[in-house]
C-alpha cells in the first residue's frame, strides 16, 4: 500500500490540450466513483486552471494522482514556467479586477474543490486541486493499474463532443436550479402560511390581553366601590357600639356589654378585611404608598398569634410561634 499513486501526465501546449485535460479529469473522477455533479465541478476547476496556464504562461503540464490513505484524495496539479501571478493575494481575496477573467477563474476553481493550494513566483506557478474520493477503501498498485488501463482505453473526444457534453452539463445544472427554485418557492409558501398563522395568533392574544385588562379594571373598580360602600355601615356599627359601651343611653347589664363588645370586635375585623380589599385595589392600580417604618418582630408575631388564635376550632391543629429576641427590629411597610 502506498500513500500516493501517480496516474497520468499531460502536457499543455495547444488549445485542444486544455480540452483534453478537462476530459481526463472528468473521466478519472467518474472512474473513482464521483457523482455527475462532482465530475462537472472537478472538470470545470481543472479546465479553468489549465486555460490560465495556456493563456498566461504559454503552456504547462497537468499531473493526475490519487493521494492519502483515509480519506483518499483525487490530486491534480497544474504547473507552468510563466512569469507568475503578481497580485496573487488580491486574486485570492476577490479584489483583483482583470479584463480577461483570470482572477475569477482561480477563485471559482478554489470554491469547486475541497482543497486548493497555489504557489507563484517569477519562475512559474503551481496549482494543486484536491477532492475527497468517495468510498475508496485504500490505495494499491492494483488500483493504479486499473485506472491507468481505463484511461488508456478511453479515447479523447473531439472538441465538438466536448462542447455537447458541456451543454448537457449546463442543462442538468439548469434543471437542478429549477428544482431548487421550486423547492424554495414551496418553502416560501409554507413560511407565508406560518406567518399568517402567527399574525392571527398575535391578534387573538392582543384581543385577549385587552379583555383581561378591561376585566382587571372592572374588578378593581368593583373592589374599590364595594369597599367604600361597606365602610359606611361599618362606621355606623362602630359609632353605635361605642355609644352603647360609653353608657350614653343608660347602663348595660354584663351580658349586654359582652354582646356589644363582640359586635364591636366583629365590626373591627370586618373593617380590616375591607381595608385589605382597598389596599389590593390600590396595588393593582399602582397607587399604593409604602410607609417604611421600624417595628419590633416580637410585636408583629404577637399580633399574628392574636389574629389566628380564634380560628383554632379543633384540638388537632396547634398554633406554634417560635420565640424571638425582644430587641429584634425590622424596617418594612
Amino acid at each position: 500500500m502506498t500513500a500516493e499513486l501517480p496516474l497520468l501526465l499531460l502536457e499543455i501546449r495547444h488549445e485542444q490540450d486544455v480540452v483534453l485535460v478537462r476530459q481526463r479529469a472528468r473521466e478519472l473522477a467518474g472512474f473513482l466513483g464521483f457523482d455527475a455533479q462532482d465530475q462537472t465541478r472537478i472538470a470545470t476547476a481543472v479546465s479553468e486552471i489549465a486555460r490560465n496556464a495556456f493563456e498566461y504562461a504559454g503552456g504547462g503540464r497537468a499531473e493526475y494522482r490519487v493521494s492519502g490513505r483515509s480519506p483518499a484524495l483525487l490530486d491534480i496539479r497544474i504547473t507552468d514556467q510563466g512569469p507568475g501571478i503578481t497580485d496573487l493575494g488580491a486574486v485570492l481575496e476577490g479584489r483583483y479586477e482583470s479584463a480577461t477573467g483570470m482572477g475569477l477563474g482561480i477563485v471559482g476553481a478554489r470554491r469547486l474543490m475541497d482543497r486548493f493550494a497555489i504557489e507563484s513566483s517569477d519562475r512559474g506557478t503551481s496549482v494543486t486541486l484536491m477532492k475527497t474520493v468517495p468510498h475508496l477503501p485504500g490505495l494499491t498498485p492494483a488500483l493504479r493499474a486499473d485506472l491507468t488501463r481505463r484511461l488508456s482505453e478511453s479515447a479523447p473526444r473531439d472538441p465538438l463532443s466536448e462542447l455537447e457534453s458541456r451543454n448537457q452539463e449546463l442543462l442538468r445544472a439548469l434543471e437542478e436550479l429549477r428544482a431548487r427554485q421550486a423547492e424554495i418557492e414551496r418553502l416560501n409558501g409554507e413560511l407565508a402560511e406560518t406567518n399568517r398563522g402567527v399574525l392571527a395568533l398575535y391578534a387573538e392574544l392582543d384581543e385577549r390581553a385587552l379583555q383581561l385588562g378591561r376585566a382587571s379594571e372592572l374588578k378593581s373598580s368593583f373592589l374599590s366601590s364595594i369597599s367604600h360602600e361597606l365602610r359606611t355601615p361599618l362606621n355606623a356599627i362602630h359609632n353605635l357600639t361605642r355609644l352603647l359601651l360609653e353608657r350614653m343611653d343608660g347602663d348595660l347589664t354584663p351580658e349586654q356589654e359582652r354582646q356589644v363588645t363582640m359586635i364591636r370586635s366583629s365590626a373591627s375585623a370586618l373593617t380590616e378585611m375591607v381595608n385589605d380589599l382597598l389596599d389590593l385595589a390600590r396595588i393593582e392600580a399602582g397607587k399604593t404608598v409604602l410607609r417604611i417604618a421600624p417595628f419590633m418582630v416580637a410585636d408583629l408575631l404577637g399580633t399574628v398569634r392574636g389574629m389566628l388564635r380564634p380560628l383554632l376550632t379543633s384540638s388537632s391543629v396547634a398554633l406554634v410561634v417560635d420565640p424571638v429576641p425582644d430587641e429584634l427590629e425590622m424596617r418594612s411597610d
